[in-house]
């Protein structure tokens, strides 16, 4: 809270870039349950984005926020196929997805891609900044100042466009 005299909690990552955050409010938008991705996302709407039928899903790594931490919960779902989807939904009361935050992310997961000789991709235009991790299926996307997702879809040549899709869904 800069702005207001006091002082925000902040990290620096090694570089150029500083993690700040700021006050955003005490309650996750009404569109936004991070707390339950599977109600997001229900079972239909993932079907029709993966182009195959889901058999069930399964809530997890659900937080509830009590206005000073992130609410977050991850839902699986079980396609019948025998592969998997999973949606990963985080909201922060602060704005926390700061150029720093986002480089860090960005970072770590690049490093990991490098160690199996491969490489991470940027999608210009979805959200504040979202990266591809190919042999994942891995899509991380920061929407405004204070959501984050993680989409994995089964790997395959459609892998990518679905979590696109998926994230604009959710209004990256």
């Amino acid at each position: 809270m800069t702005g207001c005299g006091g002082t925000t909690g902040s990290q620096s990552d090694g570089d150029r870039n500083t993690v700040a955050a700021v006050p955003v409010s005490g309650a996750p938008p009404a569109n936004w349950k991070a707390t339950d991705a599977c109600s997001v996302i229900d079972k239909a709407a993932m079907a029709t984005i993966v182009g195959k039928p889901v058999a069930e899903t399964s809530l997890a790594l659900v937080h509830e926020t009590d206005g000073t931490t992130a609410a977050t919960s991850q839902c699986t779902y079980a396609l019948t196929d025998g592969t998997q989807a999973t949606l990963m939904m985080r909201w922060s009361p602060i704005a926390d997805n700061s150029e720093g935050a986002i480089n860090l992310a960005r970072n770590g997961l690049q490093e990991t891609m490098k160690a199996f000789g491969q490489s991470l991709e940027t999608i210009d235009g979805l959200g504040k900044a979202a990266f591809w991790a190919e042999m994942a299926g891995q899509l991380n996307v920061f929407i405004g100042e204070d959501k984050f997702v993680i989409i994995s879809m089964p790997t395959g040549p459609a892998a990518k466009d679905s979590a696109i899709t998926l994230a604009r869904k959710l209004g990256a």
